[in-house]
């Protein structure tokens, strides 16, 4: 590495100079590197999958409500479906509260929590039958 330097021409140092200072002058490391990791999404992301989210579970309760109401319950109402359904609806509002303050704020959030709540958002639709289900 000493001999990096010493190869360095004076001119070669003022191009480093110049290259940071452009650099530093549009964002920060910290940014740049978030946005080049994808480490963050945005508020109108977050949004997004949190409306979707409300919908799905707004279907699962009708899932579970029909299920619970229907003597014998049909096939597409079994157990492990609905603690699967369950258990993505306690995940996917815990995901969502935790995401919250960065809707309102506006500020980027977290994107493991993000990835959550999509991952939270597939569940739902594919345990969630079509056929069947609607009164």
């Amino acid at each position: 590495m000493k001999n990096f330097f010493r190869q360095i021409t004076p001119l070669g140092y003022a191009n480093l100079l110049c290259l940071m200072l452009l650099l530093g002058g549009c964002a920060t490391l910290t940014q740049t590197w978030d946005v080049i990791t994808g480490t963050e999404v945005s508020a109108t992301q977050i949004l997004v999958a949190a409306n979707a989210f409300d919908a799905g579970e707004a279907s699962a309760t009708q899932y579970l409500m029909f299920c619970k109401a229907t003597v014998p319950a049909p096939s597409y109402c079994g157990l492990s479906t609905r603690k699967t359904v369950v258990t993505a609806v306690r995940v996917g509002r815990a995901a969502r509260s935790q995401l919250e303050p960065y809707i309102v704020s506006g500020a980027a959030g977290p994107a493991a929590l993000y990835n959550t709540l999509v991952a939270t958002i597939t569940t739902l639709q594919s345990q969630i039958p079509t056929t069947g289900v609607a009164k």
